[in-house]
């Protein structure tokens, strides 16, 4: 077990990034939070500019876990001057969406965008169609928990690290109906079996974002919302926009903007270009929270 702080740059809130609904398999418990990165598992509790840590291992990624939590963490996005972008972005918007964004800013500046394993993704956010965050989480946690080799123990508590494609592989479709996956369960099948190696996602860092899209939306359970998660999260296209229904509803009160799936993604990655993930993500937190589903 390893435990040390690690400082934080100017803008940083971890409840905010690891609150904000973009990654699903950590957890908030006694002002900790728990989970599990690759192989190592992790808590984590932010004390002004430092983060205090414990960790069941000093590697990560094959680095130093205090170099590899500084890239995990999003460390290395220019926050400020993101920010500082997307602020003259929004003074040139309608009234309503003007003040709707800069509030998001002020109340989100300190979220950035984890740099989360592509494979990973790509299977949690096909859990991610028509479900909840609890639920993804507990049908992650629960395709984890069938690999015991994968099991890691930190104070006191086992974690299971993220099974890998190999692992993946060998579950049945009967394996997968008794995570109760429902309609995902052959999406997911023939995502295991339909590719051959994780070089594929590897393979895809490579590629123009445009192309990455389209590649990963060949797949069945695969289309505009799944992809440009995965391309955001798991790929760290900073201008990959990501619609759900709160997005859509976002969209058509400030900017009156409706329509399809992919004409909303389209519209955010051109007008908010090129930070549309972040916009996306600050707007997200802020209407979910502060609005649901009553109007501005």
């Amino acid at each position: 077990m390893v435990k040390y702080e690690l400082r934080v740059p100017e803008l940083f809130d971890l409840d905010i990034t690891l609150g904000c609904g973009q990654t699903f398999r950590w957890i908030k418990e006694d002002n900790w939070w728990r989970g599990v990165v690759k192989d190592t598992a992790l808590m984590m509790k932010q004390q002004g500019r430092e983060i205090r840590v414990i960790a069941s291992s000093d590697n990560l990624f094959g680095k130093d876990l205090d170099v590899a939590l500084r890239y995990y963490l999003g460390f290395d996005d220019p926050l400020v001057d993101i920010l500082t972008e997307l602020e003259k972005l929004a003074k040139t918007f309608p009234e309503t969406a003007k003040r709707i964004s800069l509030r998001s800013f002020e109340e989100g500046k300190g979220l950035r965008i984890l740099r989360q394993d592509p494979f990973e993704m790509t299977v949690e956010y096909i859990i991610s169609t028509r479900n909840n965050i609890p639920s993804i989480r507990k049908m992650s946690d629960a395709l984890s928990a069938l690999f015991h080799e994968n099991h890691i123990e930190l104070n006191g508590e086992v974690f299971f690290a993220f099974p890998d494609l190999i692992q993946l592989k060998k579950l049945s479709m009967e394996n997968l109906k008794e995570l109760k996956l429902a309609f995902r369960t052959p999406w997911l099948y023939e995502l295991f079996q339909n590719i051959d190696s994780e070089e594929f996602f590897h393979d895809l860092r490579k590629l123009s974002l445009g192309e990455k899209l389209e590649s990963l939306m060949k797949h069945k359970g695969i289309g505009f919302k799944v992809a440009s998660c995965v391309t955001l999260f798991g790929y760290t296209e900073l201008n990959s926009f990501p619609v759900d229904v709160w997005i859509k509803r976002v969209m058509k009160d400030l900017f009156n903007i409706e329509g399809s799936t992919k004409k909303v993604m389209e519209y955010g990655m051109k007008e908010f270009y090129p930070y549309a993930g972040y916009y996306q993500e600050l707007l997200f937190r802020y209407y979910r929270s502060k609005f649901g589903r009553r109007k501005i």
